[in-house]
């Protein structure tokens, strides 16, 4: 079980639909991400591990936790290097 913990940055600026989340830190571009990006958005207001995310997403969308942990982990690699998903040790 891993201890790191994700949280999107307190920089970023973003709006969110149910199937649309579009993040940015300025003064970097807008990122688009469709699908349940906002579900994954909306559950790291507070720093969250891997774990605990994949766990709420799964009872919030009645997906197998085993189904959408590699999407997650995508989105989450996709987003650190854009400086919008922060990752404490």
């Amino acid at each position: 079980m891993s201890t790191a913990t994700y949280r999107r940055s307190p920089r970023a600026i973003w709006r969110a639909s149910s199937q649309l989340l579009v993040v940015a830190v300025p003064p970097g571009a807008p990122t688009r991400i469709a699908g349940s990006a906002a579900l994954v958005w909306a559950q790291m207001a507070q720093p969250v591990t891997i774990d605990e995310l994949v766990a709420r997403l799964a009872v919030s969308t009645t997906v197998p936790a085993a189904a959408i942990r590699a999407d997650v982990t995508a989105m989450l690699t996709e987003l650190m290097p854009l400086g919008l998903v922060e990752m404490q040790p």
